[in-house]
């Protein structure tokens, strides 16, 4: 465990950092000129391009799970870069094409005010993809070598170069796209970085051995295809929500409170974003994958009960109000919308454990099928919510993040009774 633990904690303390950087970014909008329109266009626009960047988070597993050396690291590069060119050129139509008002004004419904907010943010996120594949690539040979520690540093230069972005753009864009500049600036000067370590600080792969297998690029497309769909389906639960806050009775503070509240739950979440990682290094044998379901549920646990401790109102108005700087009339909000975020850290925890072991086995249309129904589940409750109850505002985002987790982690729980994942945790070394 002393293994594991030395492996997970620079990885678990990076994503912390990660997270921390947007309530940073959330803290900056709250000191622009128009706080709330800010936040509202930041969050509608942050939840299309997230759909767009998502296939980049699914090349971080893609890459781990397939390098074994020089050469099988090279065809995991072009595999994907190719994917790159495509996400660059979708960024692009949605942002400097009619299609950008068909997505935001037509399907999710935001206003004109917002929508102008929008696109400003849209022309810088353009820059995500590229950034995020950049960092996925260069990090592969840093975690194989297990020098997570760099992942921390390096999180750390981003962390300090966005409090630095964040102190001084509202004052000279206070109505400008300052959420989505922040941010951007901090990704690229942690993919640069990442860059550098990968090729200055750690040793190079080695070359794989004349009797390796190797998998050819069609077989390595066959379980791309898939988890860059799943990763896609999970995301595209973010423009539902947003299109269910914006029909709630007050829609710009529902949208506001649900940016604050979130940027802030996944802080808590973010650690739960690495189990794949140990998994895939460590989940050799019955036993140590026993050890890691153990570990999983003990931090979903551990993670709940702190992120329940500021749904107290004195907790809450001080990190809300004081910490960030969240406007006065979007802090009840904000709260109450925390309390149903609170459970998410558990079910992702489950989800990213079980789903970690089918990905492990490469049984990758199980996962799939799992987002799918988590999606499935966010678009249902949410319209239902909405119907039924306008008045929930924020809190609707939340109560269906976590369902959606949550159904999620039970497809992933029972998949592994059909496939060789169930087998390998219950078999004998």
């Amino acid at each position: 465990m002393r293994e594991i633990l030395g492996f997970y904690l620079p990885l678990a303390a990076t994503s912390v950092l990660m997270m921390v950087t947007h309530s940073v970014v959330s803290a900056a909008m709250a000191r622009t000129l128009y706080p709330t329109v800010a936040l509202a266009a930041y969050s509608a626009s942050h939840s299309v391009a997230k759909v767009i960047e998502s296939p980049c988070y699914a090349m971080q597993r893609i890459c781990l799970t397939f390098t074994q050396g020089k050469k099988s690291f090279r065809k995991v590069k072009n595999v994907t870069l190719m994917i790159l060119g495509i996400l660059v050129l979708v960024q692009s139509l949605a942002t400097w094409t009619t299609l950008s008002k068909t997505i935001f004004v037509n399907l999710l419904g935001v206003s004109d005010e917002i929508y102008r907010g929008v696109i400003e943010s849209m022309q810088i996120f353009v820059f995500w993809p590229v950034f995020s594949t950049m960092r996925s690539i260069y990090q592969t040979p840093i975690v194989m070598h297990r020098k997570t520690h760099y992942t921390t540093l390096n999180m750390l230069v981003r962390v300090v170069a966005m409090f630095v972005a964040a102190s001084i753009l509202p004052r000279v864009l206070p109505t400008g796209p300052v959420g989505a500049a922040i941010l951007m600036m901090g990704l690229g000067v942690e993919a640069v970085l990442t860059f550098i370590v990968s090729k200055k600080a750690i040793p190079p792969l080695v070359d794989e051995g004349p009797d390796e297998p190797s998998l050819g690029y069609r077989g390595m497309f066959a379980f791309v295809v898939p988890l860059v769909f799943a990763s896609i389906i999970q995301t595209l639960g973010g423009p539902m929500i947003t299109g269910a806050l914006s029909r709630t009775g007050n829609p710009a503070t529902a949208l506001a409170a649900y940016q604050v509240a979130m940027s802030y739950s996944l802080i808590f979440n973010a650690p739960t974003m690495n189990i794949y990682h140990v998994v895939v290094i460590f989940g050799t044998s019955r036993e140590r994958l026993s050890q890691l379901k153990l570990f999983s549920v003990i931090l979903g646990i551990f993670l709940t009960a702190c992120l329940a401790l500021t749904n107290l109102p004195a907790v809450g108005n001080w990190i809300f109000g004081g910490l960030i700087g969240a406007p006065q009339d979007i802090i009840p909000e904000a709260i109450r919308t925390l309390r149903y975020f609170s459970w998410l850290p558990l079910v992702a925890s489950l989800a990213e454990f079980y789903g970690g072991v089918l990905l492990m086995q490469r049984h990758a249309f199980w996962v799939t099928l799992a987002k799918f129904l988590d999606v499935f589940t966010v678009f249902i409750l949410s319209m239902l919510l909405v119907s039924l109850f306008p008045r929930l505002g924020g809190s609707v985002g939340a109560i269906v993040m976590v369902s959606g987790r949550a159904v999620e982690a039970l497809v992933c729980y029972l998949a592994l009774s059909r496939v060789s994942g169930r087998e390998l945790l219950e078999r004998d070394d």
